[in-house]
């Protein structure tokens, strides 16, 4: 990659998509990527397999086993914890260290704030970020590949346990010789 000039690198932070952290009064912001399926580089076959595989609890829990280990692996190259956000978890956001109680993340900050800092600084910020872009990039293909599978229909057996009551068994004709409180009540209601 030939060396972005710091100028290139802020154009870059400060352009890309910030979501608001849980609600816009608390005024915290994080970076995000759009991750609404209508909204991703789909075709229409892959958008309409896509919706097909959010629509079952089964397959989206598979496609989201692949996406979370994508999730993981970013958060152990950069210390930065990525989760969905929005009304329908329609947005990956970057934590944010601005808000006291959040351990990991950065902060989104002004164009004012990176002309104060060094060229170093600046390029940390700018290459996770970039991260974060190929983080979604990874995402969306893991995606595209689910929505190039077959999908079959398989059937299968649950085996549930539960708890009973089982009757006693009793000599023939016999009765129980310390009848429950239940039956003594029923006995009494006679």
């Amino acid at each position: 990659m030939p060396r972005k000039t710091k100028k290139e690198m802020i154009a870059y932070i400060t352009g890309h998509e910030t979501y608001w952290l849980m609600n816009s009064w608390n005024g915290l912001t994080g970076y995000s990527r759009c991750i609404k399926v209508h909204r991703l580089p789909l075709t229409n076959e892959e958008m309409d397999r896509a919706f097909e595989i959010i629509g079952d609890e089964n397959l989206c829990e598979d496609l989201w086993a692949d996406l979370r280990l994508l999730i993981e692996d970013f958060k152990n190259e950069t210390g930065i914890s990525v989760y969905t956000n929005g009304r329908s978890g329609g947005y990956i956001v970057m934590e944010s260290r601005l808000n006291s109680h959040i351990r990991d993340g950065f902060p989104v900050y002004s164009e004012g704030d990176f002309l104060e800092m060094s060229y170093e600084e600046v390029k940390e910020i700018f290459l996770t970020l970039k991260r974060f872009d190929r983080l979604f990039d990874d995402m969306v293909s893991a995606l595209k590949y689910y929505c190039s599978l077959e999908i079959a229909e398989e059937s299968y057996t649950v085996v549930k346990k539960r708890k009973v009551f089982k009757e006693k068994d009793y000599p023939e004709g016999g009765e129980p010789a310390n009848p429950s409180l239940f039956a003594t009540v029923l006995a009494g209601s006679e």
